[in-house]
């Protein structure tokens, strides 16, 4: 995991295709509700957002089998579209990208 800008990170799950990427980004955002670090768990006060009260985690989430014929910015890309759409479909989960 790494800081990739501002509020955005990055987290490489080697040998985890799309479906195992989504279930380990829900148990980030949502955990075991024992479990007292999970964003939605904190209930880290947004007083500026006009989404949610509290801060909650939107993901993008791009997969790919390293080849030589892909580029690091087509990934970046893939994972930049489906965050979006993450935001566009209520905030607050994780969308897989579409393969072209």
């Amino acid at each position: 995991m790494a800081r990739y800008g501002g509020e955005e990170f990055a987290i490489i799950l080697p040998n985890t295709d799309s479906e195992g990427a989504l279930i380990i980004a829900d148990s980030i955002r949502e955990a075991i509700p024992t479990e007292r670090f999970a964003i939605s768990n904190l209930a880290i006060p947004h007083r500026n957002s006009d989404v949610s009260s509290s801060v909650t985690l939107s993901m993008g989430i791009a997969c790919e089998i390293p080849t030589g014929e892909q580029s690091l910015e087509n990934l970046i890309s893939q994972a930049d579209k489906a965050l979006y759409s993450a935001k566009n479909q209520g905030r607050n989960q994780a969308v897989a990208s579409r393969k072209r």
